[in-house]
């Protein structure tokens, strides 16, 4: 094999891998901020989903989380927002969960999961969300001797949920009051 029929395929190939990379590169860079304020803005409207009596919420960057907990936000009417990333069946299952000053549930939301679609995707339909609205103390699936009525065939995904939102419930019982 002649040096001429590897060096050139060689550096061709180089040449390409580096367009492609500059490429991605511009294209990340254009991208970052339209995302960075795509997800704001979706954060703040499921922050607000979960408490809508609230106008604005400030996170508690020193917040011990436990648990699934992702994240603590104080709300301006006493309440608390709180994310959770318990595991499902398919990964984790970001939820979020607003609590007011009683320790009752105002809202729940799933905003990210990786569920089979069908099934546990189902974990976004308000027929399945809002059944947490008003509950407090400790939850589970009824298969566990809890009132959440779970997903048909996705038991898994609503312990998951249920697991952060009692995560949630958790942090506020032994917090909520330093706060």
């Amino acid at each position: 094999m002649n040096m001429k029929e590897v060096v050139r395929p060689a550096v061709i190939l180089l040449i390409i891998a580096g367009v492609a990379a500059a490429a991605l590169g511009a294209v990340e860079a254009v991208t970052a901020e339209p995302i960075r304020v795509q997800e704001e803005q979706t954060r703040a409207a499921s922050m607000k989903a979960v408490m809508p009596e609230a106008a604005s919420f400030e996170e508690i960057e020193d917040a011990e989380l436990s648990g699934s907990l992702t994240a603590v936000y104080k709300a301006d009417n006493g309440g608390f927002v709180m994310t959770a990333a318990p595991s499902g069946f398919g990964g984790t299952v970001d939820t979020m969960v607003g609590i007011d000053a009683d320790g009752v549930i105002t809202g729940l939301r799933v905003t990210k999961h990786s569920e089979t679609p069908g099934l546990g995707a189902k974990s976004t339909d308000p027929s399945f969300y809002e059944q947490f609205t008003g509950m407090s103390g400790s939850l589970a699936v009824t298969k566990d001797g809890g009132e959440v009525v779970p997903i048909t065939s996705s038991t898994i995904t609503s312990r998951a949920v249920a697991n952060g939102a009692n995560d949630a419930l958790e942090w506020f019982a032994a917090n909520g009051g330093a706060y």
